[in-house]
């Protein structure tokens, strides 16, 4: 296979399957509350999993993701193939410092997130992990960027 798919689905109040950020090759609407997004190989994207029932958020999740069939990689729901898992949060209070750690990236790294570089996401998510502001992109004067 040589694209990356992603389920997208909405259920207002019940299901949030949704990108964050990524560059997409295609979306194939399924229905009105389904669709598939296409990524080409090596495409880096952001993708959010939500589901609640009657007595709340029953998971929430969020992972940066690396369009890839080789090396070491992962099964994530969602997704297929398998993908490079870059950064993966769960958890209420993790999702919420997440997204607005992604916020705070995004303006930094101008806007797109998918110029961010691989060698970035796990410093990015060993700070979340330890519950720290990830460091900036630009270290000691030299940007990390593309």
């Amino acid at each position: 296979m040589t694209h990356t798919l992603a389920q997208i689905h909405f259920v207002r109040g019940r299901i949030n399957h949704r990108l964050r950020f990524g560059k997409t090759a295609s979306v194939t609407k399924l229905d009105k509350y389904r669709s598939v997004a296409t990524f080409s190989l090596g495409t880096i994207f952001g993708y959010i999993r939500w589901r609640a029932n009657e007595y709340g958020t029953q998971d929430w999740r969020v992972y940066v993701l690396k369009a890839q069939t080789a090396g070491y990689i992962s099964e994530v729901a969602g997704i297929t193939p398998a993908v490079k898992i870059l950064v993966s949060v769960q958890g209420n209070l993790a999702v919420k410092r997440c997204l607005n750690a992604l916020d705070t990236l995004e303006i930094e790294a101008g806007g797109s997130l998918e110029a961010v570089p691989d060698s970035y996401w796990p410093r990015f998510s060993n700070a979340l992990l330890l519950r720290k502001a990830p460091r900036s992109l630009t270290v000691d004067g030299a940007s990390h960027a593309r």
